[in-house]
């Protein structure tokens, strides 16, 4: 008989899986990992050369290349390379048991995406190397030398990337444009240096502009575009209301040339965040190319833009009028619904201040942003599609089968007895939060120099102790024995949610994005649902 400690059948433990053990196994299946971050012939060139050179190093060493995994990205961010969430499939399937890169750098040039990636892999019994620095994840348990290779590829990525900025600065106050892809109704001089008329697209900038100033609205222009199969900047005939507004709006067929207006940064999840710079650092210089519209005829347009969206009754209110603010959208083309009120007959006879909720119907409006929207329909009865909603999320609720097992775990939160559980828990909490907030400090401070790898691996090792400390006690408190039933409330809650449709909205907005991030609605009113599951 196999006997099995209490510990491990409470808890039902995955086993272990050293990937280490994979070392020295010859034949096994992997991946070779290639990025470039542009389109560029040199660049294109460096794929076969990529390729040849991490098959030939697998075929001395002893793998078996499955298959190539090609991206064309920046390597700021990995998680916005489609061909890394590929590869990252192939391991969980099991089609590949580790990935082989030229060098680090070719996988990224920004420490936590690399140390994500080292660590989700190995999560799934998968490892990393890197040829170049001889850099191999299954003896790295520590990832001291990770960290080493990640700083000095994200230290080469700025000094880069600042290298590049200031030729473009030099020529943005030299009045030279830096864009790859021109403004629609312009392309690029023979030198690539500036901007010149592109007779087609302009003359259907123009058009644009004219049938604007008439009365079209932005719908009605980007249909008649796509019906006349004229193509967008991108080639193809999908015109939308945006690209119109862009048009509309762009300053830069004034003949002005607008550069340094903003930055990409981090946010606090680690994903990319475009922000605006401060005015005073915007590169604006007039002139510089021929202009397609006047002064008067682009200040007109601004204007009627801005009048069209102060009449727009559009209240998109998050907790009162519309429930699903911001969840609601096209089947069809994918374009957002808008909450909007109309007001019923009689109530037009009276005064907007003397109005009443219920002299107006409530609706999700399609503003059909696509000018290729099939849906017929425009305009959804509110209180239709949020019925619809709710008895779903109740659906749901009441089905789930781990319902008791959380109320439980979080028994000390609502038993009176727990007060000084609860009061450790948020304290825990608390530290724990700052904490990380301290990881990210001294992440920051390695890569703007001020301290050196050494000092900032030693904080980071103190930082991660503590870490694991205050997750131990979180872990202690939430696994505290009931010393008494709570049948009572996983009856009570289960009432809440069979009554949902008469709680208030705010409660019910709560529990919906808990569940949901986006609903598709039909013309039949019919409703699919994309579903977050965050419980």
């Amino acid at each position: 008989m196999e006997y099995i400690p209490p510990l491990v059948i409470a808890n039902k433990f995955e086993e272990y899986n050293d990937i280490r053990n994979s070392i020295g196994e010859v034949g096994l299946e992997v991946g070779g990992y290639i990025r470039i971050s542009t389109k560029k012939d040199s660049q294109i060139s460096s794929i076969e050369n990529q390729k040849k050179y991490i098959s030939e190093w697998a075929s001395v060493n002893g793998y078996k290349i499955i298959d190539f995994y090609i991206d064309m990205k920046t390597g700021a961010y990995s998680y916005l390379r489609q061909e890394m969430v590929r590869m990252k499939n192939d391991i969980s399937s099991g089609k590949i048991k580790g990935i082989v890169s030229k060098e680090i750098s070719r996988t990224s040039r920004d420490i936590l995406d690399i140390i994500e990636l080292k660590r989700s892999l190995a999560n799934q019994g998968a490892f990393f190397i890197s040829i170049k620095e001889g850099y191999d994840s299954r003896t790295d348990d520590d990832e001291f030398l990770l960290v080493i290779h990640a700083g000095l590829a994200q230290k080469e990525r700025k000094v880069t990337g600042s290298r590049v900025k200031i030729t473009q600065m030099i020529k943005a106050r030299e009045g030279k444009t830096n864009v790859p892809t021109p403004a629609f109704g312009y392309m690029l001089s023979p030198d690539g240096q500036h901007l010149v008329i592109n007779p087609e697209t302009a003359e259907v900038y123009k058009m644009i502009v004219d049938k604007f100033l008439e009365g079209w609205g932005r719908l009605k222009i980007c249909k008649y575009l796509n019906s006349q199969g004229i193509r967008t900047n991108r080639g193809n005939v999908n015109w939308s209301t945006n690209s119109i507004y862009a048009i509309l709006t762009n300053p830069v067929y004034l003949g002005i040339t607008i550069y340094n207006v903003t930055l990409t940064v981090r946010d606090d999840t680690g994903k990319a965040k475009r922000m605006v710079r401060p005015r005073e650092q915007w590169i604006v210089r007039e002139n510089t190319h021929q202009p397609l519209i006047t002064k008067e005829k682009f200040d007109r347009i601004q204007q009627l833009i801005q009048d069209k969206k102060q009449n727009e009754v559009k209240e998109w209110s998050c907790t009162k009028k519309y429930l699903l603010s911001g969840l609601v959208y096209c089947k069809s083309c994918g374009s957002k619904l808008y909450g909007g009120r109309f007001p019923k007959k009689e109530a037009k006879l009276k005064n907007k201040s003397e109005r009443t909720r219920e002299d107006y119907y409530y609706y999700y409006f399609d503003r059909k942003t696509s000018g290729v929207c099939k849906n017929r329909k425009a305009n959804y009865h509110m209180d239709i599609v949020e019925r619809k909603v709710i008895e779903k999320v109740k659906d749901i609720l009441l089905s789930y089968d781990k319902l008791e097992e959380i109320i439980n775990s979080k028994k000390f939160l609502y038993d009176t007895r727990f007060n000084k559980e609860k009061m450790d828990y948020q304290r825990l909490k608390d530290k724990l939060q700052a904490v990380e907030n301290a990881m990210r400090r001294e992440q920051i401070a390695y890569e703007e120099e001020v301290i050196t790898i050494e000092e900032y691996k030693t904080r980071l090792d103190e930082l991660r102790l503590q870490k694991l400390s205050l997750l131990n006690k979180l872990e202690i408190i939430k696994s505290i024995p009931a010393e008494t039933s709570y049948l009572e409330l996983v009856k009570k809650i289960k009432e809440i949610i069979v009554n949902l449709h008469n709680e208030d909205s705010e409660f019910q907005y709560e529990i919906i994005r808990k569940l949901i991030s986006k609903i598709y609605i039909n013309d039949n009113y019919s409703l699919e649902f994309e579903y977050t599951f965050n419980l």
